[in-house]
């Protein structure tokens, strides 16, 4: 897995003309670090995150991923990154309620075209304890089995660098620890950087590294 630097410079994002969301915002995230981006809901968490993933695009500044500026990629060498490189869990894990947890699991190696991926999905469900749940649905699992799925999912593609959205919001202090612990494995055992937003303050005793957002302008530290 090819580690990563990340460098934000001076990025603005506005939406409309009016509506101010990031303002100036600078961080350098390190290949391999886990860091917090903490701040109440409307902060702005969000949308950096969408920065961060190539998602959405700054109004003003710019986003190095190992020094490649992300303004200056195209469509398509964004959509590569986002295929191959970053891996996104998202709040409500977006899993397909259609498709068995094996299955959510395949779905990034089979749109990358990745062949025989069935025993890296093994391997997957095994490491996040999910093994036993590889032919249930969605619907038929726990919030946090379900949201271990997310991440699992996520490392498919073995990407650089995991990015995870208010991942503990909906689950209690004892689903909150066991997905915590899934994000320690990604970073530990698959060597992914995990930058994670969230106001939940249950996160901070997992992470060394904090942030704080708060209308649009980012602090080092929880505040």
């Amino acid at each position: 897995m090819k580690q990563m630097n990340i460098t934000v410079r001076d990025v603005w994002k506005s939406y409309d003309d009016r509506r101010q969301v990031l303002r100036g915002i600078n961080l350098e995230i390190e290949p391999n670090e886990v860091i917090l981006i903490k701040g109440r809901s409307g902060s702005g968490k969000s949308t950096l995150l969408n920065l961060l993933g190539c998602i959405d695009k700054p109004s003003r500044g710019e986003i190095f991923l190992n020094g490649y500026n992300t303004n200056e990629l195209s469509d398509k060498e964004l959509a590569n990154i986002r295929l191959h490189k970053i891996g996104i869990v998202f709040q409500t894990h977006n899993l397909i309620k259609d498709l068995t947890v094996f299955e959510n699991v395949l779905l990034p190696m089979k749109i990358a075209k990745w062949h025989d991926g069935e025993w890296k999905v093994s391997e997957l469900l095994k490491t996040f304890d999910l093994k036993e749940y590889g032919d249930k649905y969605p619907d038929e699992i726990s919030g946090g089995e379900r949201q271990r799925v997310a991440v699992a999912r996520a490392l498919a593609n073995s990407p650089t660098v995991l990015l995870a959205d208010e991942p503990t919001a909906s689950l209690d202090i004892d689903n909150c620890a066991v997905v915590m612990e899934a994000f320690k494995k990604a970073n530990k055992e698959f060597g992914a950087t995990v930058v994670i937003a969230s106001h939940d303050p249950a996160i901070e005793d997992y992470v060394a590294k904090k942030y704080y957002l708060n209308r649009g302008v980012l602090t080092e530290g929880t505040n």
